[in-house]
């Protein structure tokens, strides 16, 4: 029987005799995606199996993909010092007071804890949102209060004002701070309190120590009523 050499050859590189197998290149050489690959340095050898499920995409295609990862990795990575951490901060509106020393101490922290860039990016953007957010809901409520103490007092408003701001400063400091942290500065309420304080005081019906209207008798003048 004849055998027709060239058709048991094509047949065996059908069946993958390790010369290229099916859809391989002539002569068994790799096909054109799987040629970087297969040409890995010997620097990179060790590590092939990390490439493995790439070496039949085009190198383009597997370059693309390790720049597209690179790029998201460095979202998540943390810079070297906190001053690499690049914050955007954004416009902060008058009367939100920011401590520059203590946003750098907040930033070291972060840092240390290895907070990525953009994780702390987006933390310091809602707590300023929050910030900004409550100081403009404490204005609008200081401004509806004060406008309650306008229609009140009248003309008066500012002569009973400057009154009420003087009696504050001579309470102890320990009140002073409750009151600002009560966000009670503006209070109607209170300023109006205040405000019978400073006129009794003004008008001599009050004095200091709050001996006022007290009885001038002795304890046991008081206890036991006068004695001849």
């Amino acid at each position: 029987m004849l055998h027709d050499l060239r058709s048991e050859q094509r047949l065996t590189l059908a069946e993958d005799d390790g010369t290229g197998g099916p859809g391989g290149s002539p002569g068994g050489a790799p096909p054109a995606a799987q040629e970087w690959f297969t040409g890995l340095p010997d620097t990179l050898k060790p590590d092939a199996a990390v490439f493995e499920p790439f070496k039949d995409k085009p190198v383009t295609d597997v370059l693309g993909a390790f720049r597209d990862l690179s790029k998201k990795a460095a979202d998540f990575s943390v810079p070297a010092t906190p001053a690499e951490y690049d914050i955007k901060l954004p416009e902060i509106p008058e009367g939100v007071m920011f401590d520059q020393k203590e946003f750098d101490s907040f930033v070291a922290v972060a840092h240390k804890a290895g907070t990525p860039a953009k994780v702390l990016q987006s933390i310091i953007d809602q707590q300023f949102a929050e910030t900004i957010a409550a100081s403009a809901e404490e204005k609008k409520q200081a401004d509806a209060a004060d406008k309650v103490l306008r229609e009140s007092w009248g003309p008066k408003y500012d002569q009973n004002r400057v009154e009420v701001e003087r009696e504050i400063k001579a309470l102890p400091q320990t009140m002073q701070d409750s009151i600002q942290k009560a966000n009670m500065g503006n209070d109607p309420h209170l300023m109006e309190l205040i405000f019978l304080v400073a006129s009794a005081r003004s008008e001599g019906k009050l004095r200091a120590g709050g001996d006022e209207g007290v009885s001038k008798k002795s304890h046991a003048e008081r206890l036991y009523g006068g004695t001849k």
